[in-house]
């Protein structure tokens, strides 16, 4: 799997609300990089008896009103 590349994690950024400048872009799809490569090493065997995990939903809590 190729790596991240700056591009796309200005883009993930962008779709999260954040600005990075290219340092912060370039460090963060180095370590990106560097987490999918270590998932992609692991066997699909060793996978295969792993139960899902649970998901869950996170709601906002709303603001009280200004006063």
């Amino acid at each position: 799997m190729p790596d991240l590349s700056i591009d796309q994690v200005h883009k993930m950024a962008k779709a999260a609300g954040l600005e990075l400048d290219d340092a912060r872009a370039t460090t963060i799809a180095s370590r990106l990089s560097a987490v999918r490569a270590e998932l992609n090493s692991i066997p699909s065997e060793s996978l295969m008896a792993v139960e899902p995990a649970s998901s869950f939903t996170l709601s906002r809590e709303e603001s009280p009103p200004a006063e």
